[in-house]
């Protein structure tokens, strides 16, 4: 036992750089000199229905070939498909005692990951980083179990060569973790800045962000990066997981088609997100995530007829979804079917009056049709139920300025001119015009210069521009 930790321990040690040069005998790892645990107990009868034949499939194989590394690993990859960590975890122990190839330690480190078993974690992704050190996700998941283990220095220590290529959201996101964990909120707060501008989607990142935005004190910014966080959720920035896939695709049921289905979305190949969503219906048509998520994905690829069949498939099957009602009025809309685009608007808010996007297409349909009043009232209404979403907030305000409305206009603005949003140049550009708006010239002009150095200091030449030439027209 003192052995297998020594070997463990010298080999966390030399990928975080404490031993240079690390003897060879000690490249050994601790599993390969184990003795083979039995095959984990599986009581077939307490999983999910739908997991029992593919299990007791991969369980019949190991059995009949009890010494085959290959076969034990394979079993225990099928349990970590459905999320059977506990005996995936005993599964990949006996295939390493037998074969210590890197994907049983590296699977073995994801799953005592997911059970919380941090040190182990880390002890195990450290021996698939010796046998593979050019394994992105190795890396990268050697690091967070550091850092979850309570090393956050050699987290850090990780986590800093990989900021660059396909590994630099995620490694600038764990930087700010550490850096926010040892006190350096503002340091944190610029690693996580970037995390977030590499992949805007990165709902964790958002979330760390806010709580550093907290610490600062900076309430209103703090409050619009977690409710980022709320709106991307789990959304990760992807790493090229070949290892990993294999474990995904063991499973066919609707909702694993459907988790690979939003993770090409996320790559932006749609082709394969569509043939996904596809497959997850035929194994289960009234899988709503798949309908909705179709409906959209072909709106977007202007495939009007697929998105409509699929729209009317929910229907029949009775599912009544706002989700669902909203996307295929993006897609009318998008034909130009305005009316047939408001009635399924309607409809969606039928089934759920606070939801949001919907009350947002009323108010864009009625804002092009020029019935400014009561697009004004319809972005009111999204506006009460997302009270912390920018967008809407500004397009409210730009109502109330089509309407001579600018003290009101001033009010809304001010309260988002503060965050640190993309679009934060045009806030201020609209606060200028409130203000210009009301007679007050002196403060026009200064929140139109500072929108305008904040739109040219963002590579934003159009906006920067159109502030200047409006500069120019003021008296």
């Amino acid at each position: 036992m003192l052995c297998s930790v020594r070997s463990s321990l010298l080999a966390v040690l030399a990928i975080m750089g404490t031993v240079p040069n690390a003897r060879a005998d000690w490249g050994q790892s601790s599993a390969a000199s184990a003795q083979p645990q039995p095959l984990p107990a599986i009581n077939l009868d307490n999983y999910p229905a739908v997991s029992r034949v593919s299990i007791a499939r991969a369980l019949a194989t190991a059995k009949a070939h009890p010494g085959d590394a290959e076969r034990i690993g394979e079993l225990g990859m099928m349990l970590q498909a459905w999320e059977q960590n506990e005996t995936a975890a005993a599964a990949y122990a006996r295939a390493r005692a037998i074969a210590p190839r890197f994907e049983w330690f590296y699977l073995g480190g994801l799953v005592e990951a997911r059970l919380a078993h941090h040190r182990e974690a880390a002890q195990l992704l450290a021996d698939a980083v010796r046998i593979s050190p050019s394994s992105l996700p190795a890396r990268l998941a050697l690091a967070d179990a550091l850092f979850e283990s309570g090393d956050v220095d050699g987290a850090r220590r990780q986590y800093e060569p990989l900021t660059s290529g396909a590994s630099e959201p995620h490694a600038r996101y764990g930087l700010g973790r550490t850096l926010a964990a040892s006190g350096d909120a503002n340091a944190a707060l610029g690693e996580l800045d970037t995390a977030v501008r590499l992949f805007p989607e990165f709902g964790a990142a958002w979330y760390t962000r806010g709580m550093a935005l907290r610490q600062l004190g900076r309430i209103e910014d703090a409050r619009d990066s977690l409710a980022k966080a709320q709106q991307y959720g789990t959304r990760w920035p992807a790493v090229e997981d070949p290892v990993i896939a294999r474990v995904r695709a063991l499973r066919d049921d609707a909702a694993a088609r459907s988790d690979r289905a939003s993770a090409f979305q996320a790559q932006g190949d749609t082709a394969r997100a569509a043939e996904e969503y596809e497959a997850a219906l035929a194994a289960d048509p009234k899988s709503v995530r798949a309908r909705v998520n179709l409906i959209a994905l072909y709106c977007r690829e202007r495939q009007w007829s697929k998105a409509e069949h699929h729209f009317q498939a929910m229907v029949d099957l009775g599912l009544r979804v706002a989700e669902g009602h909203h996307n295929v009025a993006i897609c009318l809309a998008s034909q130009g079917e305005t009316a047939r685009a408001a009635g399924e608007f309607r409809t969606a808010l039928e089934i759920n009056p606070q939801y949001a996007p919907a009350w947002v297409g009323l108010a864009q349909l009625a804002e092009k049709e020029g019935r400014l009043d009561e697009a004004e009232a319809s972005y009111r209404k999204a506006a009460e139920q997302a009270p912390d979403d920018a967008a809407t907030q500004f397009n409210l305000a730009r109502m109330m300025l089509a309407r001579r409305d600018s003290r009101q206009a001033i009010a809304v603005l001010e309260r988002i001119a503060t965050r640190d949003d993309p679009n934060r140049a045009r806030v201020l550009f609209a606060l200028a015009t409130a203000h210009v708006q009301a007679g007050d010239i002196a403060a026009g002009r200064r929140y139109a210069v500072e929108a305008r150095d904040l739109a040219r200091s963002r590579g934003q030449a159009d906006l920067a521009a159109a502030i200047e030439r409006d500069l120019a027209r003021l008296p």
